[in-house]
């Protein structure tokens, strides 16, 4: 725990170091949400607080690849909207926050992801929405649907929008919204609401699925779409 912490961290002396790269802090919290101490949370939100202060306000998405990401389809991140050839600090901060939200959560800890609801940067805010969901506090909910209501970049939106309906788990406005946005001119956000669907785990969203998956012409959305179709069919524990 120490030594991930510690590559987490990197080293102040020499803020050019490759110890300090983004990707090495976006691992390091990967790998932190996925061991669950609670030792990490202070160190989580020392170096959240210390990165997130300098990235940029907003970062327009570029027309990329899915092969360029840095995780598999079941990452709930979606890192592909950035500078060739590198991993920015804003998804390493956003990694921070998922593994924030996965871990218990404290009053500090709440009150960093809630903050990020309201960042500047559209993928912080997204990042902040994935990391409620993983908290699986309902008492999160009106946090999520005021932001909701003033999100107006898309991907934010349907972020936002996934984890409101995974806390509610109901077949509301909500629920039919998402399955608008299967349909949306941007793949990101459709893969987006298809993970949403899994989220939700209603069995009568799968013939939705079905009928969007006819006709998806991105090879990586329709990967995804027919795993949460074959999820949403399938006998398992909700």
């Amino acid at each position: 725990m120490r030594d991930i912490i510690s590559a987490m961290e990197g080293s102040p002396n020499f803020p050019t170091s490759p110890g300090n790269a983004p990707a090495v802090k976006f691992y390091a919290a990967k790998a932190l949400g996925i061991k669950g101490e609670k030792l990490a949370i202070p160190h989580l939100i020392k170096t959240y607080q210390k990165e997130s202060a300098n990235i940029l306000e907003h970062n327009p998405p570029k027309t990329r690849t899915w092969k360029d990401g840095v995780a598999d389809s079941t990452s709930l991140s979606s890192p592909y909207f950035y500078e060739d050839g590198e991993i920015p600090m804003a998804l390493a901060c956003g990694e921070i926050l998922r593994a924030l939200g996965s871990l218990p959560l404290t009053s500090e800890s709440e009150s960093t992801i809630k903050s990020a609801l309201v960042s500047p940067n559209f993928y912080l805010r997204s990042s902040a929405a994935d990391a409620l969901y993983l908290s699986r506090k309902k008492e999160s909910l009106p946090s999520l649907v005021e932001a909701l209501g003033k999100e107006s970049v898309p991907y934010a939106k349907i972020s936002i929008l996934s984890a409101v309906v995974g806390l509610e788990r109901l077949p509301n406005q909500n629920y039919k919204a998402v399955l608008e946005s299967l349909t949306d001119k941007d793949p990101q956000v459709r893969a987006k609401a298809s993970d949403a669907l899994r989220r939700l785990d209603f069995r009568i969203s799968a013939p939705y699925l079905e009928k969007v998956i006819q006709s998806e012409n991105d090879s990586k959305v329709l990967t995804q779409m027919k795993s949460d179709y074959q999820f949403l069919i399938s006998l398992h524990t909700p």
